[in-house]
């Protein structure tokens, strides 16, 4: 009885031990499903914007091309993506279409990326 109640407290003791744990989630496990940041894009140091998204956070693009806010100014085309490189990004946002559409007017149906630059 006694092992039995000491096996009891060392088990919560480490479940509360182990929730408290400020560490970083390791990429698809529990991260912000709306957010890439530097940390993540670190070791993408080749890719574009675009790959980084497309690797990273596909759903972004599952219901067509999102409106891009480069520094908050809009993009003339999405294609511009593939112009940015990915180490230059302090942070990628993504907006749905109704969060856009309440940010920043009608036309946002496919949603928006926020693209904050390092410098």
């Amino acid at each position: 009885m006694r092992f039995h109640r000491l096996g009891m407290i060392a088990l919560a003791f480490v479940l509360f031990l182990g929730a408290c744990y400020p560490g970083r989630a390791i990429s698809g496990s529990g991260q912000n499903p709306d957010l890439i940041g530097n940390w993540e894009l670190q070791e993408l140091s080749d890719y574009t914007a675009f790959d980084a998204i497309r690797r990273l956070r596909p759903a972004w693009l599952s219901r067509g091309n999102p409106t891009v806010h480069l520094n908050g100014v809009p993009l003339s085309s999405f294609d511009q993506l593939e112009e940015i490189s990915a180490v230059d990004i302090r942070e990628m946002r993504f907006l749905n279409g109704p969060d856009a559409s309440t940010r920043f007017g009608t036309g946002y149906m496919n949603g928006a990326i926020l693209i904050t630059l390092e410098r």
